[in-house]
């Protein structure tokens, strides 16, 4: 009989009912949905998501003309970086994935990852941080309204490619956690040729799909999207979260993330044990205030 997609004690169920295709085992798929999951949470990227706003929010009052060139110039270059940077991770670990020493460089870059992320919902933008740093925020806005003066579609175009370039390299420590630990799920998993183009499309696809939200609702409304630094640190928390339970798991359960039920369970208890933290942060400030 088919199987509907529930969770039941935090498992996802294996095989699943999708209509008109039929039943569908997600464990022979685990490290496509493994991938979109990864990629997902990997896409709530507070560096990238305050450039793309500020970026449409100057841009705004120029036309939806220049802001669907802009935005789509930015996301495209931005999605060209990070693709050429994840398959650069994963070409280091084609040689090196037979050591045993690997699963433990990658758990405790994901655990030190995680370390700073909560920091920052603590203290954001402190000490260490994987956010844009405050002395390079000016500078990006400077250029933002240099962009809103260019003229010509070439120059915007060619003026944004550049602006898009030397931004995706400054936020690249915010991100790179999730990259790595994905890369050594598709080694393992020793996936190749077309298979490895579409699963590595399929992460910067996924990755970027926030952004395209945000993006398409600034073109569609031509209103400023709102995004503050509690939001921020909300989306470091969940990151934190997570990438913890990715670190622990890397060192218990290796094969965690070749089973779609395993990584969804951490994805939700990461979502729940977030929502937790946040309810009691805020109830406690606001008996305290």
């Amino acid at each position: 009989m088919p199987v509907d997609p529930i969770v039941t004690g935090l498992i996802l169920a294996e095989v699943v009912n999708v209509p008109l295709v039929g039943e569908v085992d997600l464990e022979e798929h685990s490290v496509v949905l493994s991938t979109i999951l990864i990629a997902l949470v990997d896409g709530f990227n507070p560096c990238s998501l305050w450039v793309l706003v500020v970026l449409i929010g100057l841009v705004s009052h120029s036309g939806r003309g220049r802001v669907v060139l802009v935005g789509t110039t930015f996301l495209l270059v931005t999605a060209g970086i990070y693709g050429l940077f994840i398959a650069g991770l994963l070409s280091a670990f084609h040689y090196v994935a037979h050591l045993d020493v690997i699963r433990y460089v990658v758990a405790t870059v994901a655990f030190a990852f995680a370390v700073v992320s909560l920091k920052e919902y603590i203290a954001f933008g402190r000490g260490v941080s994987l956010t844009i740093p405050d002395r390079v925020k000016p500078r990006i806005v400077a250029r933002t309204r240099e962009l809103i003066r260019s003229d010509g579609t070439i120059t915007t175009v060619v003026f944004t490619a550049l602006f898009a370039g030397g931004v995706a390299l400054i936020e690249l420590p915010c991100t790179a956690g999730f990259p790595l630990i994905w890369s050594s799920l598709v080694v393992e998993a020793n996936v190749s040729g077309v298979s490895y183009v579409g699963l590595l499309l399929t992460y910067v696809l996924t990755y970027l799909s926030l952004e395209l939200l945000v993006f398409l609702a600034a073109v569609t409304t031509m209103r400023r999207v709102e995004y503050g630094e509690s939001r921020g640190r909300v989306l470091k928390l969940f990151a934190g979260v997570m990438m913890l339970f990715l670190g622990g798991s890397i060192l218990v359960y290796p094969d965690l993330l070749e089973s779609v039920s395993m990584t969804g369970s951490v994805v939700l208890l990461s979502v729940l044990l977030t929502v937790v933290i946040v309810i009691i942060d805020r109830s406690v400030v606001a008996i305290s205030g």
